[in-house]
């Protein structure tokens, strides 16, 4: 097996096939194949099914991407890490991060690190706690920042932890219940909520266990959204409430449209963490990046090493 041999392989299902592929790799479609056959046949097993609608991943073929992603990752970092060292540093750190600590965390930093770093490129991803999780496990991203339970431990992870999020009920300016003290009066508003499937210790199930708790029934949650962006837009311009962290109604961005209901009851915390796969080799570039906002992170929410 040859690292030639696996980004092969990640590119035809990456392009959705051999066509995409062998434009994209200036590869004849004929070397592509037999590079996948002679994968195939090595390993012993079928990684992709092809049809009409182009290539898919068999089970084994999702097993071995995954993999393969991070091999690809590394190597690329070594060869990174090797040209930092012998002149001024160069490539593109990949990170993840959800909107509390993007705002708490990166940009802070940033200004001062691309100062200091003029020819290395940051690139920025966005999504839920799970969807930045896969893209970290699969070596897409070097690392990212975001909410989880305090419970949650990953074995092949390394977690670091930074500070505690605060979740606050979400509402547009005017209101008519933004001076409520209580979730009993909350009760028969509709909500907006992020599907849980992508999110770990989801805002949903914790407005249901703080619903439940007060002999409320079930929130009515009458829509679901994909992202935090669509879901605050939605709340400004409606009486719909969301459950997010409390530090957003802050940020620049949604200051002037969304308030915080200031309701006496709490919920279950969330640690903003740091997340990357343990053993995963750092550039030095990338260690000062994760050491500035770690430093920051922590001086600004004065929690100790």
């Amino acid at each position: 097996m040859t690292l030639n041999q696996l980004r092969v392989f990640c590119t035809v299902f990456d392009q959705g096939g051999f066509r995409a592929a062998s434009r994209s790799l200036d590869i004849s479609q004929s070397t592509l194949t037999q590079s996948i056959q002679s994968l195939e046949t090595e390993l012993g097993v079928t990684l992709l099914s092809r049809s009409h609608q182009g290539v898919s991943l068999t089970p084994h073929g999702e097993r071995l991407l995954a993999r393969a992603r991070a091999i690809i990752s590394d190597c690329d970092r070594v060869s990174e890490d090797m040209q930092q060292l012998s002149g001024e540093p160069t490539g593109t750190i990949s990170l993840g991060m959800t909107s509390e600590p993007l705002g708490e965390v990166l940009l802070p930093v940033l200004k001062r690190f691309m100062a200091s770093y003029p020819r290395v490129r940051v690139h920025v991803s966005s999504g839920s706690s799970l969807q930045l999780l896969e893209r970290i496990r699969d070596g897409r991203l070097d690392f990212a920042i975001f909410p989880i339970s305090p419970q949650v431990t990953d074995a092949d992870m390394n977690i670091e932890r930074l500070y505690e999020s605060t979740a606050g009920i979400i509402a547009r300016k005017g209101h008519p219940k933004a001076s409520a003290t209580s979730i009993r009066e909350l009760a028969n508003c509709e909500w907006i909520g992020l599907l849980t499937r992508n999110i770990i210790g989801g805002a949903e199930s914790r407005l249901v266990s703080l619903f439940r708790s007060q002999g409320l029934g079930v929130p009515k949650v009458v829509i679901t959204a994909e992202s935090l962006l669509e879901t605050l837009h939605m709340v400004s311009e409606t009486d719909y409430l969301t459950l997010e962290p409390r530090a957003l109604v802050d940020f620049k961005l949604y200051k002037s449209s969304l308030i915080s209901i200031p309701i006496k009851e709490g919920f279950d915390p969330r640690e903003v963490c740091l997340v990357r796969r343990r053993n995963a080799p750092s550039t030095p570039v990338m260690q000062e990046l994760i050491t500035m906002m770690i430093s920051y992170s922590r001086m600004a929410h004065r929690q100790i090493l």
